[in-house]
Protein backbone atom coordinates (compact mmCIF):
# COMPACT_ATOMS: atom_id res chain seq x y z
CA UNK A 1 0.00 0.00 0.00
CA UNK A 2 1.34 3.42 -1.00
CA UNK A 3 0.35 6.86 0.26
CA UNK A 4 -0.27 9.57 -2.30
CA UNK A 5 -0.76 13.27 -1.67
CA UNK A 6 -1.85 15.06 -4.84
CA UNK A 7 -1.44 18.81 -5.28
CA UNK A 8 -3.23 20.61 -8.08
CA UNK A 9 -2.05 23.39 -10.35
CA UNK A 10 -2.95 27.01 -11.02
CA UNK A 11 -6.53 28.02 -11.86
CA UNK A 12 -7.83 24.66 -10.64
CA UNK A 13 -9.23 23.22 -7.42
CA UNK A 14 -8.49 20.11 -5.37
CA UNK A 15 -11.42 18.32 -7.00
CA UNK A 16 -9.46 18.19 -10.25
CA UNK A 17 -8.21 14.87 -8.78
CA UNK A 18 -11.75 13.44 -8.45
CA UNK A 19 -11.21 10.89 -11.23
CA UNK A 20 -7.89 9.71 -9.78
CA UNK A 21 -8.51 9.38 -6.05
CA UNK A 22 -11.12 6.57 -6.34
CA UNK A 23 -8.86 4.59 -8.67
CA UNK A 24 -5.93 4.79 -6.29
CA UNK A 25 -8.11 3.72 -3.37
CA UNK A 26 -9.68 0.90 -5.38
CA UNK A 27 -6.15 -0.39 -6.03
CA UNK A 28 -5.56 -0.54 -2.26
CA UNK A 29 -3.64 2.71 -1.78
CA UNK A 30 -4.31 5.77 0.34
CA UNK A 31 -4.74 9.22 -1.20
CA UNK A 32 -5.26 12.79 -0.06
CA UNK A 33 -5.74 16.07 -1.94
CA UNK A 34 -4.91 19.10 0.23
CA UNK A 35 -6.92 22.29 -0.18
CA UNK A 36 -4.75 25.23 -1.20
CA UNK A 37 -5.63 28.58 0.37
CA UNK A 38 -7.77 30.71 -1.92
CA UNK A 39 -7.87 28.17 -4.74
CA UNK A 40 -11.31 26.72 -4.43
CA UNK A 41 -14.40 27.86 -6.33
CA UNK A 42 -15.09 30.82 -4.00
CA UNK A 43 -13.10 33.67 -5.57
CA UNK A 44 -13.69 35.88 -2.51
CA UNK A 45 -11.28 33.70 -0.47
CA UNK A 46 -8.32 34.60 -2.66
CA UNK A 47 -6.38 37.60 -1.33
CA UNK A 48 -3.10 39.34 -2.22
CA UNK A 49 -1.56 37.86 0.95
CA UNK A 50 -1.67 34.34 -0.49
CA UNK A 51 1.51 33.26 -2.25
CA UNK A 52 3.66 30.24 -2.99
CA UNK A 53 4.84 29.89 0.60
CA UNK A 54 1.21 29.82 1.77
CA UNK A 55 0.58 26.81 -0.43
CA UNK A 56 3.77 25.07 0.65
CA UNK A 57 2.62 25.50 4.25
CA UNK A 58 -0.88 24.22 3.36
CA UNK A 59 0.61 20.93 2.17
CA UNK A 60 3.00 20.61 5.10
CA UNK A 61 0.06 21.21 7.46
CA UNK A 62 -1.91 18.45 5.74
CA UNK A 63 1.00 16.03 6.06
CA UNK A 64 1.45 16.95 9.72
CA UNK A 65 -2.25 16.83 10.59
CA UNK A 66 -2.56 13.31 9.20
CA UNK A 67 0.90 12.40 10.57
CA UNK A 68 1.81 11.06 7.15
CA UNK A 69 5.16 9.40 6.50
CA UNK A 70 6.59 7.63 3.44
CA UNK A 71 4.46 9.75 1.10
CA UNK A 72 4.55 10.00 -2.68
CA UNK A 73 3.98 13.71 -3.23
CA UNK A 74 2.48 14.55 -6.62
CA UNK A 75 2.41 18.05 -8.11
CA UNK A 76 0.70 19.15 -11.32
CA UNK A 77 1.90 22.22 -13.23
CA UNK A 78 2.37 25.15 -10.77
CA UNK A 79 2.40 22.59 -7.96
CA UNK A 80 5.88 21.56 -9.08
CA UNK A 81 6.89 24.71 -7.21
CA UNK A 82 4.90 23.61 -4.16
CA UNK A 83 6.17 20.04 -3.88
CA UNK A 84 9.75 21.24 -4.31
CA UNK A 85 9.22 23.59 -1.36
CA UNK A 86 7.58 20.88 0.74
CA UNK A 87 10.56 18.59 0.11
CA UNK A 88 12.85 21.33 1.40
CA UNK A 89 10.96 21.67 4.70
CA UNK A 90 9.58 18.17 5.33
CA UNK A 91 11.79 15.64 3.50
CA UNK A 92 11.42 13.14 6.35
CA UNK A 93 7.75 12.67 5.43
CA UNK A 94 8.38 11.86 1.76
CA UNK A 95 9.65 8.87 -0.19
CA UNK A 96 9.45 10.33 -3.70
CA UNK A 97 8.21 13.23 -5.81
CA UNK A 98 6.16 13.08 -9.01
CA UNK A 99 6.07 16.14 -11.26
CA UNK A 100 3.10 16.08 -13.65
CA UNK A 101 3.81 18.39 -16.60
CA UNK A 102 5.18 20.70 -13.93
CA UNK A 103 7.71 23.39 -13.15
CA UNK A 104 11.02 22.21 -11.69
CA UNK A 105 12.48 25.25 -9.89
CA UNK A 106 15.98 25.93 -8.65
CA UNK A 107 16.76 27.87 -5.49
CA UNK A 108 15.69 31.50 -5.84
CA UNK A 109 13.48 31.02 -8.91
CA UNK A 110 9.83 31.96 -9.26
CA UNK A 111 7.29 30.47 -11.65
CA UNK A 112 7.44 33.70 -13.65
CA UNK A 113 11.18 33.14 -14.07
CA UNK A 114 10.42 29.75 -15.59
CA UNK A 115 7.83 31.00 -18.07
CA UNK A 116 8.63 32.51 -21.47
CA UNK A 117 8.85 36.28 -21.03
CA UNK A 118 5.94 36.90 -23.40
CA UNK A 119 3.65 34.72 -21.28
CA UNK A 120 4.91 36.16 -18.00
CA UNK A 121 4.24 39.65 -19.33
CA UNK A 122 0.75 38.67 -20.48
CA UNK A 123 -0.05 37.48 -16.95
CA UNK A 124 1.18 40.77 -15.52
CA UNK A 125 -0.97 42.70 -17.97
CA UNK A 126 -4.00 40.55 -17.23
CA UNK A 127 -3.58 41.18 -13.50
CA UNK A 128 -3.25 44.92 -14.11
CA UNK A 129 -6.22 45.10 -16.47
CA UNK A 130 -8.67 42.75 -14.79
CA UNK A 131 -7.37 41.89 -11.35
CA UNK A 132 -6.34 45.01 -9.41
CA UNK A 133 -2.71 44.20 -10.10
CA UNK A 134 -2.72 40.69 -8.63
CA UNK A 135 -5.80 38.59 -9.44
CA UNK A 136 -5.74 36.34 -12.51
CA UNK A 137 -9.33 35.39 -13.34
CA UNK A 138 -9.96 31.88 -14.68
CA UNK A 139 -11.68 31.39 -18.01
CA UNK A 140 -12.07 29.52 -21.26
CA UNK A 141 -8.66 30.69 -22.43
CA UNK A 142 -7.01 28.47 -19.84
CA UNK A 143 -8.91 25.43 -21.12
CA UNK A 144 -7.64 26.26 -24.61
CA UNK A 145 -4.06 26.69 -23.35
CA UNK A 146 -4.23 23.28 -21.66
CA UNK A 147 -5.33 21.63 -24.92
CA UNK A 148 -8.78 20.56 -23.71
CA UNK A 149 -11.06 19.84 -26.66
CA UNK A 150 -14.85 20.27 -26.43
CA UNK A 151 -16.28 17.33 -24.51
CA UNK A 152 -16.44 15.72 -21.08
CA UNK A 153 -12.82 16.40 -20.03
CA UNK A 154 -13.10 20.11 -20.85
CA UNK A 155 -16.46 20.31 -19.05
CA UNK A 156 -14.97 18.53 -16.02
CA UNK A 157 -12.08 20.98 -15.71
CA UNK A 158 -14.28 24.03 -16.43
CA UNK A 159 -16.45 23.17 -13.42
CA UNK A 160 -13.31 23.10 -11.27
CA UNK A 161 -11.75 26.40 -12.29
CA UNK A 162 -10.62 28.92 -9.69
CA UNK A 163 -9.17 32.40 -9.90
CA UNK A 164 -5.42 32.55 -9.27
CA UNK A 165 -2.95 35.13 -7.96
CA UNK A 166 0.01 36.63 -9.76
CA UNK A 167 1.71 36.69 -6.34
CA UNK A 168 1.92 32.87 -6.39
CA UNK A 169 3.83 33.09 -9.66
CA UNK A 170 6.01 36.00 -8.52
CA UNK A 171 7.19 34.57 -5.20
CA UNK A 172 10.60 32.92 -5.45
CA UNK A 173 11.26 29.57 -3.85
CA UNK A 174 14.00 29.07 -1.28
CA UNK A 175 15.68 25.66 -1.52
CA UNK A 176 19.27 26.12 -0.33
CA UNK A 177 19.53 22.45 0.71
CA UNK A 178 18.15 21.24 -2.64
CA UNK A 179 16.36 18.51 -0.67
CA UNK A 180 14.12 17.54 -3.60
CA UNK A 181 17.16 16.32 -5.53
CA UNK A 182 17.90 13.82 -2.76
CA UNK A 183 14.56 12.04 -3.26
CA UNK A 184 13.59 9.70 -6.09
CA UNK A 185 11.74 11.73 -8.72
CA UNK A 186 9.51 10.97 -11.70
CA UNK A 187 8.27 13.29 -14.44
CA UNK A 188 5.01 12.57 -16.27
CA UNK A 189 4.99 14.56 -19.51
CA UNK A 190 1.86 15.50 -21.46
CA UNK A 191 2.77 15.31 -25.14
CA UNK A 192 -0.36 15.70 -27.26
CA UNK A 193 0.73 17.18 -30.57
CA UNK A 194 0.12 20.90 -30.76
CA UNK A 195 -1.32 21.49 -27.30
CA UNK A 196 -0.49 25.16 -26.64
CA UNK A 197 1.23 24.89 -23.24
CA UNK A 198 3.44 21.98 -24.27
CA UNK A 199 6.55 24.10 -25.06
CA UNK A 200 6.42 25.58 -21.54
CA UNK A 201 6.71 22.22 -19.81
CA UNK A 202 8.60 20.19 -22.39
CA UNK A 203 11.92 21.63 -21.27
CA UNK A 204 11.34 20.42 -17.72
CA UNK A 205 10.60 16.92 -18.99
CA UNK A 206 13.75 17.05 -21.08
CA UNK A 207 15.74 18.14 -18.02
CA UNK A 208 14.28 15.29 -15.96
CA UNK A 209 15.31 12.77 -18.64
CA UNK A 210 18.82 14.21 -18.81
CA UNK A 211 19.17 13.94 -15.03
CA UNK A 212 18.05 10.30 -15.02
CA UNK A 213 14.67 10.64 -13.34
CA UNK A 214 11.88 8.18 -13.87
CA UNK A 215 10.08 9.48 -16.94
CA UNK A 216 7.04 8.66 -19.03
CA UNK A 217 4.73 10.39 -21.47
CA UNK A 218 0.96 10.47 -21.92
CA UNK A 219 -0.62 11.55 -25.25
CA UNK A 220 -2.84 14.24 -23.73
CA UNK A 221 -3.02 17.95 -23.15
CA UNK A 222 -1.91 19.43 -19.83
CA UNK A 223 -4.56 17.65 -17.72
CA UNK A 224 -3.55 14.03 -18.27
CA UNK A 225 -5.15 13.05 -14.95
CA UNK A 226 -8.51 14.13 -16.40
CA UNK A 227 -8.10 13.03 -20.01
CA UNK A 228 -6.55 9.62 -19.23
CA UNK A 229 -7.04 8.88 -15.51
CA UNK A 230 -6.38 5.14 -15.81
CA UNK A 231 -3.09 5.62 -17.64
CA UNK A 232 -2.18 8.39 -15.22
CA UNK A 233 -2.74 6.11 -12.21
CA UNK A 234 -0.62 3.42 -13.89
CA UNK A 235 2.16 6.00 -14.24
CA UNK A 236 1.88 6.88 -10.55
CA UNK A 237 2.10 3.24 -9.55
CA UNK A 238 5.14 2.54 -11.74
CA UNK A 239 7.57 3.01 -8.86
CA UNK A 240 5.31 1.96 -5.98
Amino acid sequence: MAKFVLVHGAWQTASTWDLVIPKLRAAGHEAWMPLLSGLENDASLLTPAIGLQTHIEDVISALTHENLQDVTLVGHSYAGMIITGVAEHAPHRLNRLVYVDAFIPRDGQSALDLLPETIAQSFRQQADNAGEGWRLPAGEGHLDMWGLKPGPARDFVRSRLSDFSLNCFQEAIGTPANAAAKLPRRFIACVAEGYPARPIFQRFGDMAKQEGWGYNELPTGHDCHVEMPDAFVSSLLADS
